[in-house]
């Protein structure tokens, strides 16, 4: 018996095989790709410096007379500064909700990055199955002319009826449309493909994908990280809003330099603390919204880390149903190598066709090639929990 090595697939999918990353992408999806990571990184810097005070300059000119006096001019410019250095932890809680703001948008955008990588990954491997399946398909088809020749030879002798015959004849036609269902399903993932990338899918060797465990599954998901960095957002903006309730202190100066037509320029200055205490009426309102969307919050990131560990068990499911899948297709070939040397010796005596020979080694191709599209189904089932993690490769 010829030994199934359990890693054929990995030969299939080439030997310079190597993980895609986003330069195997078409240009314009690259390209919007890095417009969003330099808008996040802007949005961070603007939103961790907007508690920082502007300066406002100013400048004026301006005319006036009364009834018993000519034109008189008068002219000033000036700056003034404002900045508040105290809003009962307002300050610190808004540079921190930038960072996670900034955090927040970056596992967004790997979240579509890989949503492009996981797409071209299972495409690709998709691709590979149909070649697989149109290759057994057309090991299916020769059984079926086999079987046809066999039944119109047994018709003719008398020896069936034209109902088996017929049926020999339908089984073929049925195995032809498929092969045209699988070419055309194979054309549409081609056009899937080019969508993604530029590159043609016979020269992007896929590198076999790994197994990760469910504790290092759950602790990398960006749906679960997504999920408790927008509930600490939720939670640091419930503290933002507080805190613009309670007593804020700032400081401010200004200078302002101005003359008048028959004076010289003067300047002046100023500086001094404000103590603020607002009163709102709607001030409970806004901070038990805000107390609110905190626990709607976390309870969403629950509900997430529920639904990645959902994610992870329906995969591992078609991992071992894949698996399961070999061990039947390696069962089977077993079966068909010792059915064939029996066959083969009979065929060399006379006492069988080489018919039953061919029909044999061709279900046995078949069960070989099963092998291969079964472990190409575990490697999508590991792309997409690959994908599913930080883990992008740049």
């Amino acid at each position: 018996m010829r030994r199934v090595n359990a890693a054929i697939v990995f030969l299939a999918l080439g030997a310079n095989a190597f993980a895609l990353d986003r330069s195997h992408l078409s240009e314009d999806i690259q390209s919007a790709i890095a417009h969003k990571e330099a808008a996040i990184e802007a949005a961070r810097k603007r939103q961790k410096y907007d508690f920082v005070g502007d300066i406002r300059l100013s400048g004026s000119v301006s005319e006036s007379r009364s009834d018993d006096s000519d034109w008189s001019r008068s002219e000033s410019a000036g700056a003034s500064f404002s900045q508040d250095i105290f809003k009962s932890g307002g300050i610190i809680a808004s540079i921190d909700n930038a960072e996670l703001s900034a955090q927040a948008a970056k596992l967004q955008l790997i979240q579509e990055t890989n949503g492009y990588l996981q797409n071209l990954a299972t495409l690709l491997l998709q691709s590979k199955q149909d070649q697989i399946r149109l290759r057994q398909n057309e090991l299916n088809i020769k059984n079926a002319e086999i079987a046809l020749l066999i039944k119109q030879k047994q018709y003719e002798a008398g020896e069936t009826d034209i109902t088996q015959l017929n049926d020999a004849l339908q089984t073929k036609n049925n195995l032809r449309k498929t092969r045209l269902d699988l070419q055309n399903q194979n054309l549409s993932r081609l056009e899937e493909i080019a969508k993604l990338t530029p590159l043609k899918p016979e020269t992007i060797p896929l590198a076999p994908f790994e197994a990760i465990d469910r504790e290092e599954f759950l602790s990398a998901s960006l749906s679960a990280r997504l999920a408790k960095t927008q509930s600490e957002i939720a939670r640091i903006q419930q503290k933002i809003t507080l805190s613009s309730y309670l007593p804020a202190l700032s400081a401010s100066a200004g200078a302002t330099r101005s003359h008048g037509e028959n004076a010289d320029w003067h300047t002046s200055y100023n500086y001094g603390l404000t103590l603020s205490v607002p009163l709102s009426v709607t001030e409970g309102w806004a901070i038990e919204e805000k107390k609110l969307e905190a626990l709607r919050a976390k309870s969403q990131e629950r509900t997430a880390i529920e639904e990645v560990k959902r994610v992870y068990a329906q995969s591992k499911s078609a991992i071992d149903a894949a698996k399961q899948s070999v061990d039947v297709s390696k069962e089977n070939i077993a079966l068909y190598d010792s059915l064939i040397r029996v066959t083969r010796a009979q065929t060399q005596s006379g006492s069988l066709s080489r018919f039953d020979l061919q029909t044999l080694e061709n279900s046995r191709q078949s069960d070989l090639l099963e092998i291969e599209s079964s472990q190409i189904a575990i490697q999508i089932e590991l792309a997409k929990l690959r994908y599913a993690t930080d883990k992008e490769t740049r």
